[in-house]
């Protein structure tokens, strides 16, 4: 019969139901506490609150689980069964209400969904930026965690832990799973962590507080229980908690590395997608304009007036085109592409205007590039064939740009949630430098570009006026061509180099937006100011019109450049005549166009038009040079110097104590002191073995206390008993006579082998535990010997 059978209510076992004990409740509290704490560190990853239903939900599914099978006596084979019942059965309504039929009834999606979450999220969760809201299934993943965290701590804290002896090494167990959970959420989270340091002392605190009072429960033996014990006990307590916390807390201060070096599983793994595996958009634009011209792609509901559709951010170039970066050239600034929810988060620089909705019918469009409009904030997929693109599709929050890997087709139907960026006039901004930020690099570009943006510039003192400048240069000089056999003079398609520099030296300037917005970046980026093409769709929208059809002929360019504090402001440098002449000797005069500064004629001018390339000054070598630590260093070194540190310092502040109490007392003062002292070091390594011996008590009454709790707790006592030591030195002490040093070495030597056989029977951990103690059980009675002492002598002498 086991412990928890045996305290069953007759009434409990006739009808066949078992109890929990009290214990066993305070347990269950603080295993849930223990994970409460784990389950905040999902906070980083899926944002604040947003999973919270999920996690309790599954927490409270698994512990009635375990406790529901263990008071009807089920076996574990049909608890199992009946454990997954409960998770599938509230998983639809905790962790994915809205595939639910009215936010509870089980769906096939929502049924599906908490199986793919608890295979397939794991994986997920790592790949998508934060905070994480999509796919649908995600939120399984806190809730199948904690519904297994619960279900195994609560089944080993009822069933497993009373059949035997209730021990603080057998309760540590109970520890483990909220401990996984606890580092789940720090391997899935972000370089900002959540509380990190408060969560952490505080699960140690509560863990070690509870196994304190864990083994105090298994049978630690005390005699008789005083105030001075209880408050000793009390403060040997605080001391052990207050010096994990400042070991740990100071060591993890200390030895933590730089929050850049913090390792993140999510910055290990790069993104499934890459957008340098399908071509590039700008490069298709005469696909548009010549074979898609009369082609209707989309039709577009509730587009306003002046609006576009984006379909791509280009900030990219390798003189061959204009591309979108790829994780290996990406930036923070540029972002990247994830899997989001229904929201998307808003771009760092943008500064928000008007708001509006959008929804996009695909008809003859047929690629990867999914057009949105100005800067998404919500993405709703409202009616498609085939895949799923809530599982495909990618979007970068900082240009704007959607991709669906799976590809945009025919029938797709999606609303897109709009909010218009404010842009301020020239007037407004001709104080405002452009903002800081680091684009991907541009390489490969023309001599004659650099050349051509100081003309172009000219004389102008603010940034503004300079791109400004360029714009109406390129507007006022160019003639606009796409190519077709209409066109007064041809136009060749691209965006290379060469083609760059024909556009700036034949004569006339002939090219559609394609070629002059990537003049116009190259020419802004040789000034160096961060720019970047966008290319998109400009249909014709006259106020009133709800409904508005997309043709090839409405595809456009154009550039953006970022100005601190204020966002990206759009330029149009693509002209609008088309009469090119045949042939032209003389150059249009630019209007209004400053002086123009020549380049010198000195042999310096080669190295004057070349492109500026931001270089660093800092030599690969040198990283060889000096030391530098890496991050797995500072794992390793946490995982395994932290504990070690926790471990030996304290042990060897303890046993430093204890040697010179064993040195005050086997050296220091009179004979009869030195002998007391032997019984004084037997009593106290007793007390730190977790008997409980009273102060207020002579030798010969503590000796038979230990030997009743030797005897209880199954430990080697002496021949004999501790009775007659404790008579040997009380006659040492108050006979009187002279004691030798053969006798105080003999008491010694006595105390010494009786302690030793107790401590070799008393069991590894046992042991372990009273290395870490520190008791003066003894003081009281060896203050109150030596005023004995003292009172006698000084009588002795008053005789005399």
């Amino acid at each position: 019969m086991t412990a928890a059978t045996a305290t069953m209510r007759p009434r409990d076992r006739a009808r066949g139901l078992q109890t929990v004990s009290r214990t066993t409740w305070v347990d269950l509290a603080v295993l849930t506490v223990l994970s409460g704490l784990s389950i905040a560190g999902f906070e980083p990853a899926f944002g604040p609150y947003n999973y919270l239903l999920a996690a309790i939900g599954g927490l409270v599914v698994g512990t009635a689980a375990a406790l529901v099978c263990f008071l009807f006596r089920i076996t574990i084979v049909p608890s199992i069964a009946i454990a997954l019942g409960a998770y599938v059965l509230f998983g639809t309504a905790f962790a994915m209400p809205a595939q639910a039929i009215g936010g509870v009834i089980p769906s096939l999606t929502s049924l599906a969904g908490t199986f793919q979450g608890a295979v397939f999220g794991w994986a997920d969760i790592v790949t998508l930026q934060t905070p994480v809201e999509a796919p649908p299934y995600i939120a399984v993943v806190p809730y199948f965690a904690t519904w297994l965290v619960a279900l195994i701590s609560v089944s080993v804290a009822v069933r497993w832990l009373p059949r035997k002896k209730r021990t603080a090494l057998r309760s540590s167990v109970l520890v483990i799973p909220a401990l996984v959970l606890y580092f789940a959420g720090i391997i899935i989270g972000t370089r900002e962590p959540y509380f990190a340091g408060i969560r952490g002392v505080a699960f140690a605190v509560i863990a070690l507080v509870w196994l304190g009072w864990r083994r105090k429960q298994s049978g630690a033996v005390s005699i008789t229980v005083d105030g001075s014990a209880r408050q000793r006990k009390i403060i040997g307590v605080a001391i052990v908690v207050i010096g994990a916390v400042v070991i740990g807390g100071g060591g993890g201060y200390l030895l933590s590395p730089k929050p850049d070096s913090r390792f993140v599983l999510r910055q290990e793994i790069t993104p499934p997608f890459d957008p340098l595996e399908y071509p590039s958009p700008l490069a298709g634009f005469r696909n548009f304009t010549k074979k898609e011209a009369k082609t209707d792609l989309f039709t577009v509901r509730g587009l306003q007036e002046g609006q576009k559709l984006r379909m791509a951010t280009l900030d990219s170039y390798d003189g061959l085109v204009w591309s979108v970066a790829s994780p290996s050239t990406q930036t923070s600034d540029s972002g990247g592409f994830e899997l989001l929810g229904r929201d998307i988060p808003a771009p760092p620089l943008a500064k928000p205007g008007g708001t509006s909705t959008v929804k996009v019918t695909v008809d003859g469009y047929a690629d990867v590039w999914l057009p949105t409009a100005e800067y998404p904030t919500t993405l709703d997929f409202d009616r498609y064939t085939g895949v799923d693109p809530t599982t495909t599709v990618r979007i970068n929050p900082t240009t704007g740009t959607a991709a669906v890997t799976s590809g945009v087709k025919k029938g797709l139907v999606y609303s897109v949630g709009v909010t218009s960026p404010t842009v301020p006039n020239d007037r407004a901004l001709a104080k405002v430098p452009t903002a800081r930020l680091t684009l991907p690099p541009v390489t490969k570009v023309p001599d004659v570009v650099s050349a051509k943006a100081t003309e172009y510039a000219g004389t102008a003192k603010t940034t503004i006026q300079q791109l400004r400048n360029i714009e109406r240069s390129l507007t006022t000089v160019g003639f606009l061509s796409h190519g077709l056999a209409s066109d007064p003079v041809p136009s060749r398609a691209g965006e290379g180099s060469d083609r760059i520099t024909e556009l700036f030296t034949k004569e006339p300037m002939v090219g559609d937006e394609e070629q002059y917005a990537s003049a116009f970046a190259l020419m802004a980026r040789s000034l160096g100011y961060p720019v970047r093409v966008v290319m998109g769709f400009a249909p014709k929208v006259s106020t009133g019109t709800n409904e508005v059809v997309v043709t090839g002929k409405d595809v456009t360019a154009w550039d953006e450049v970022a100005f601190e504090g204020v966002g990206w402001v759009p330029f149009y440098p693509t002209p609008t005549k088309t009469d090119a002449p045949q042939e032209q000797t003389t150059k249009p005069k630019i209007e209004p166009q400053p002086q123009v500064r020549q380049p010198p004629t000195s042999n310096q001018q080669q190295d004057e038009v070349l492109t500026p390339v931001k270089i660093s000054d800092k030599n690969p070598d040198d990283k060889k040079a000096g030391f530098q630590v890496p991050v797995w260093a500072y794992i390793v070194g946490g995982i395994i110097l932290i504990p070690l540190l926790l471990f030996f310092v304290p042990f060897l502040i303890i046993g430093g104590l204890k040697r010179r109490r064993r040195r005050r007392r086997l050296t220091g003062g009179s004979a009869d002191r030195r002998a007391a002292g032997s019984w004084d070091e037997l009593q106290d390594r007793y007390s730190e073995l977790g008997v409980g011996i009273p102060a207020k008590t002579t030798r010969i009454q503590a000796a038979a206390l230990i030997d009743q709790s030797v005897a209880a707790e199954g430990l080697v006592a002496p021949e004999g008993g501790f009775v007659p030591l404790a008579g040997r030195v009380d006659v040492a002490v108050f006979s009187g006579e002279d004691v030798q040093d053969e006798t105080i070495a003999s008491l010694w030597a006595q105390a010494d082998a009786a302690t030793a056989a107790s401590l070799a029977s008393a069991g590894r951990l046992r042991r372990m535990i009273a290395a870490f103690r520190y008791r003066r059980a003894a003081r009281a009675a060896t203050r109150r010997e030596r005023t004995r002492r003292q009172k006698a002598r000084t009588a002795a002498i008053a005789k005399l």
